[in-house]
């Protein structure tokens, strides 16, 4: 009996201790886990606000910088205004910007004036108008040789004229048509030389004239046929002048153009002149005709 007293106050004992030691450990553990927990909380808590307030802070000193911005640049604008000489400035300058610009819209008005003329003297450079006058050699004459030659641009600006020096002995000068004397060719240029210089003239342009396979014969050069515009081939003015005939250069520009030329002797320049005006006058209805031939070839 005694053995079983003491083990039953051993076990009490031991309950108690257990009682005392293992039941209070638990909830200190359980309040220093709280605790840490607590503890990270409020130092994630204090970072965050940190940086709301360090945020707030920096966002404060932007915006009152910003107002006194405004309030210097509103006050230093009444002062201008306010200011006689600061206000006179400001005109000045308004006037200034008021010339830059008109200045700037005149070079725009130049330049366009100047491209239009570029574009005016490529098409005018683009056309050119011969005329040739000869002289008899061979039998009686019978045979052409190249006296004068004359190239006309689009407006009648004399771009070539020359006399050439004859290869072979003249028998007919035939003055009252050519309008050649002995003393005009005798010392002219010679043939070749003027014959380059007619051939980089008329390179890849229109050539506008009248009988003008006459005159590419006698200076020994061809040219093709899609860039001649020659007054005795078009048909149209043929029929016009006279019913479908080959008219003179006389009585085209007669009609055309309501001029009287060759009069007397011809002038090779003035006979340029005119087959170039009369192409003028003619030329829309004249390229619609050409196109619809190519076409129709």
């Amino acid at each position: 009996m005694e053995v079983k007293s003491e083990i039953t106050e051993n076990e009490r004992l031991s309950s108690c201790k257990s009682q005392q030691y293992g039941d209070i450990r638990k909830p200190r553990r359980c309040a220093m886990d709280n605790n840490l927990y607590t503890m990270q909380e409020t130092n994630e808590d204090k970072k965050k606000k940190n940086v709301f307030t360090a945020n707030n802070v920096n966002r404060k000193a932007a915006w009152n910088k910003y107002k006194t911005s405004q309030s210097l640049e509103s006050s230093a604008f009444a002062n201008l205004e306010n200011n006689p000489e600061t206000s006179s400035l400001s005109q000045s300058f308004e006037l200034n910007g008021v010339t830059n610009l008109e200045n700037n819209q005149e070079c725009c008005s130049s330049l366009s004036q100047k491209q239009k003329r570029k574009t005016t003297t490529i098409t005018q450079n683009k056309y050119v108008a011969m005329d040739c006058e000869m002289v008899g050699v061979g039998y009686k004459g019978q045979d052409d040789i190249l006296a004068r030659v004359s190239i006309v641009n689009k407006r009648g600006d004399v771009l070539l004229d020359k006399f050439v020096k004859p290869c072979e002995t003249v028998t007919d000068y035939r003055t009252s048509v050519s309008g050649i004397r002995p003393h005009n060719i005798e010392n002219g240029e010679d043939f070749y030389d003027v014959q380059d210089q007619v051939k980089k003239l008329i390179q890849g342009k229109v050539l506008v004239g009248h009988g003008l396979s006459k005159d590419l014969s006698v200076l020994h050069l061809k040219h093709p046929y899609s860039l001649i515009r020659d007054t005795a081939r078009y048909k149209p003015l043929c029929r016009l002048v006279t019913n479908g005939r080959t008219p003179s250069l006389k009585c085209i520009t007669h009609a055309i153009l309501g001029l009287d030329i060759q009069s007397g002797e011809h002038n090779s320049i003035e006979d340029a002149r005119a087959a170039m005006k009369i192409y003028n006058r003619l030329s829309f209805d004249w390229e619609k005709h050409f196109r619809k031939q190519k076409n129709c070839k």
